[in-house]
């Protein structure tokens, strides 16, 4: 049985975090977090134990303070990281379903075309990558951002394979609990895979902070 995902309370119940209202205060603590999670950030503010501790919990007390980072900073691209395995945890039938859907190419010309642009290189499994995702989300990381790059291409790989599949639609439900900017924007599978390629560009040149 899959745990029932609980979306992280808003940043302003967050009231362990002191100053956090201040958008300043905020967007340092989220680097912060995420640079703890992930490891080889020496100048960080917050200890590696005591996020991965956090992240034991499900990182639901730091998540959220990643929730508006940009794209490609670490902090937004742990959010979408995030979003992608709370996704599978609570959908795994459906998203195998998507994941094995075979297409006739020659009489749907839409999905053909989906096929047409995206890359050619093998999907993980949604098994691989939701394994991938938790080490990552429980702090287990060699300790290095470069590391990051191969999980980041991975998962956009995934996600393109899941649009071409069946279609690019993430999240339909502005009422759903995973109805976010990022999953509920159009074409949100492709849009998140290109932000995750993105990532890992800048993650392979250490420079995803």
């Amino acid at each position: 049985m899959t745990r029932p995902f609980h979306r992280p309370a808003r940043l302003e119940d967050a009231e362990s975090i002191e100053g956090s209202q201040d958008t300043a205060v905020a967007s340092e603590l989220a680097h912060s977090a995420a640079q703890a999670l992930v490891g080889g950030f020496p100048e960080t503010g917050l200890t590696r134990e005591g996020v991965r501790a956090v992240a034991a919990r499900g990182v639901d007390e730091v998540a959220e303070l990643w929730a508006d980072s940009p794209a490609t900073t670490l902090p937004g691209t742990l959010w979408r990281l995030l979003l992608v395995r709370e996704w599978l945890r609570r959908d795994p039938e459906l998203i195998s379903r998507r994941y094995a859907t075979v297409l006739d190419l020659s009489t749907d010309a839409e999905a053909a075309a989906r096929f047409e642009t995206a890359e050619a290189r093998p999907a993980p499994s949604p098994e691989q990558v939701r394994a991938a995702l938790d080490t990552v989300l429980a702090g287990r990381t060699t300790g290095s951002v470069t590391a990051l790059a191969p999980l980041l291409s991975a998962t956009a790989t995934f996600l393109r394979a899941l649009a071409a599949g069946s279609t690019p639609t993430w999240i339909e439900d502005d009422a759903d609990e995973l109805a976010d900017p990022v999953t509920r924007r159009g074409s949100a599978l492709t849009a998140t895979a290109d932000e995750l390629d993105e990532a890992a560009r800048c993650a392979a040149a250490g420079l995803l902070d």
